[in-house]
């Protein structure tokens, strides 16, 4: 088999290896028999139709175009999938934990992804019904104020010190976080930390963000993760966002209430029982005992 061919089995396989796995039979005529594994015509059209993207009119182009050698050797590339599926499956790897695992897995997203598809496909997206999930929601598209802050953080009080008067020496703050910093979210960003809303911190740096006056330099400030020099660039007020503002938040939130929903249906339909005993020791690793509030 050449090398192209072997490229292209691989494209089909993993589809291909749930097709074979699975107990179910086609009950239209098998066009491609490999041992207990069959693809009936609908099949081969939707595995062609992956190697275009989902292209339905494509595959009418491809197929417009060969010539039936051609498609028979088309169809012997989704043998030679077959072929090790149902060699795995004559050697077991079926039942193989790792592999029934994934067969299992991935069967779930795939339903999944089916039922959201078909479920969505109720949802009233309209822009009246939007709005209305806007007006209704308003406490969802408020932006709180916040603070415009950049950050270095580094593990002595000293270190801290010494990227402080760096700063006041070259007035680089991005240079400087970015050769002194620790985290390294931010510190590949110059220290930048974005728009700080509050409790969004921990409490000594919310602190000083609150008290810090904008261009000027906070810190040392200690917290559980080390010694930080903060600087606030600007700040922003409150305000209720307009619907303009919010119309692709608000369609999420609707999209989200509609999930939830459902969700409360599936609940009320299906038992789910979670076993909180296995829990306690999952992979012999105790859970530690919860925060008290």
């Amino acid at each position: 088999m050449s090398i192209k061919k072997v490229t292209k089995v691989i494209a089909v396989f993993s589809f291909v290896l749930l097709i074979g796995t699975s107990a179910a039979m086609a009950a239209d005529k098998p066009v491609l028999t490999v041992g207990t594994s069959t693809l009936d015509e609908k099949e081969v059209l939707n595995l062609m139709a992956t190697t275009t993207g989902g292209n339905q009119m494509m595959v009418g182009l491809m197929l417009a175009q060969s010539t039936l050698p051609e498609r028979v050797e088309l169809v012997n590339q989704m043998a030679h999938a077959l072929l090790f599926a149902e060699a795995a499956k004559a050697k077991g790897l079926d039942s193989r934990p790792d592999v029934a695992f994934q067969i299992k897995w991935q069967t779930m997203q795939i339903l999944m992804q089916a039922y959201f598809e078909q479920y969505a496909s109720k949802w009233d997206m309209s822009e009246k019904t939007v709005k209305n999930y806007y007006d209704t929601h308003k406490n969802e598209f408020y932006e709180a104020p916040a603070a415009h802050t950049r950050h270095i953080l580094t593990q002595t009080e000293g270190d801290a010190l010494n990227a402080a008067m760096e700063i006041y020496k070259t007035k680089d703050f991005a240079k400087v976080a970015s050769e002194y910093s620790r985290d390294p979210n931010s510190a590949k960003n110059g220290g930048d930390l974005g728009w700080v809303e509050k409790g969004m911190m921990v409490a000594p740096v919310e602190a000083a963000i609150d008290g810090a006056s904008i261009g000027s330099l906070v810190g040392p400030v200690k917290s559980d993760y080390g010694w930080h020099i903060i600087e606030v660039t600007e700040r922003r007020s409150g305000r209720q966002l307009s619907f303009n503002e919010s119309g692709e938040k608000a369609a999420q939130g609707l999209q989200r209430e509609y999930l939830e929903n459902e969700l409360k249906e599936l609940e009320a339909k299906f038992s789910v029982n979670i076993d909180e005993k296995t829990l306690e020791n999952l992979g012999g690793i105790p859970a530690p005992a919860a925060a008290q509030k």
